[in-house]
């Protein structure tokens, strides 16, 4: 089954002679998840051994900067930030395409408890500081390089791309050739509403496969396309599993039923919670895996059992009106699967 790596393998042709299209933007948002020296370099002459250490991705970047199409581009201005005390996780780059336009690229969510917990902070909280960074980023980057430009990323990084590109003046925002949010969260209810984003939604590419747990999380007004991934469930949010034919994702007609029934349940449950109690219970729940002792979810998940005294003991430590407020929580969890699963039937 094709995937992105074939594109980088049998288009060969330049932007001058095959225009910019989504695929290419899911390669260039996902080049922001890679490290890159602060200087302005051309992808043929990154050093892979600095780049990625996962094998996967070492195969792709090995095509991409081998790739007619591609090796030639240029990256400046590889901003990464993760601060603990403000909870904020950002990385940036911009690529500078040859048809003289250029791609401001946003890293999705790493595996730090720290950009989890921003990405649960989306659900009472507008900005987070990622949102923040993202826009202060955009304004530099389009007043040093007069360019018009596109803007995505995946995951958190195109939730962040389309917030930086509704905040931006008018004469910036009549720049942006195309937002791209791959399978990227959307906001609470209020931000959708607002002058900024109604003036910019007709720009905005949503792209989400069939499966699309992190894509469909919060609220979206805009059009969003369905594509085929060989992966189920949460797997699908990976681009290597998202599936080409030639030059075009494989397009599908409508979302799976599980993936709706879910995510009705998840934003059901979200918006039967005020936003003091959505705020408690996030900090609550991370106040429990901090007790760990660990900063990523794999290392978690690695040792769950071995670290679950700690959790449950952390359980025990919360006050009474924190526990008051989880009890809550799940109870409004537990309505709302049985309310959406009445409509699934």
């Amino acid at each position: 089954m094709k995937n992105f790596l074939y594109y980088l393998e049998n288009n060969q042709k330049s932007f001058k002679e095959d225009s910019f299209n989504e695929i290419d933007s899911l390669i260039l948002a996902y080049l922001s998840y890679f490290h890159f020296p602060s200087t302005l370099t051309k992808l043929k002459d990154l050093d892979i051994s600095k780049t990625t250490k996962v094998n996967k991705n070492r195969e792709f970047i090995k095509k991409v900067i081998v790739s007619k199409r591609y090796k030639d581009i240029e990256l400046c201005f590889y901003v990464e930030d993760t601060n603990d005390l403000i909870e904020k996780q950002f990385s940036a780059v911009t690529f500078l395409l040859p048809n003289n336009t250029m791609y401001l690229s946003f890293r999705g969510t790493d595996s730090t408890l720290t950009g989890w917990k921003e990405d649960f902070n989306m659900a009472y909280t507008l900005p987070v500081p990622a949102q923040k960074e993202a826009l202060n980023y955009v304004e530099k980057i389009t007043k040093l390089i007069p360019r018009k430009f596109y803007i995505g990323g995946h995951s958190k990084g195109g939730n962040l791309a389309v917030y930086a590109a509704c905040n931006l003046t008018d004469n910036l925002s009549r720049r942006i050739i195309k937002i791209y949010s791959h399978d990227g969260p959307g906001f609470i209810k209020e931000f959708l509403t607002t002058s900024n984003y109604q003036s910019i939604k007709e720009k905005i590419e949503k792209i989400v496969p069939s499966s699309s747990i992190i894509g469909m999380l919060l609220y979206t007004n805009e059009h969003y396309k369905i594509i085929k991934s060989s992966e189920r469930g949460i797997l699908e949010h990976d681009p290597f599993s998202w599936l080409i034919n030639e030059e075009n994702f494989v397009i599908l007609k409508k979302l799976s039923d599980g993936t709706i029934y879910t995510n009705n349940v998840i934003n059901d449950f979200i918006s039967s919670l005020s936003k003091k109690e959505r705020e408690i219970f996030i900090d609550s729940l991370f106040t429990v895996l901090k007790s760990t002792n660990l900063t990523t979810l794999d290392e978690i998940s690695k040792n769950f059992i071995i670290k679950l005294p700690n959790i449950l003991i952390s359980i025990y430590k919360l006050d009474d009106v924190n526990k008051k407020y989880i009890l809550k929580t799940i109870k409004a969890l537990i309505l709302s699967c049985l309310r959406n699963l009445k409509e699934l039937i």
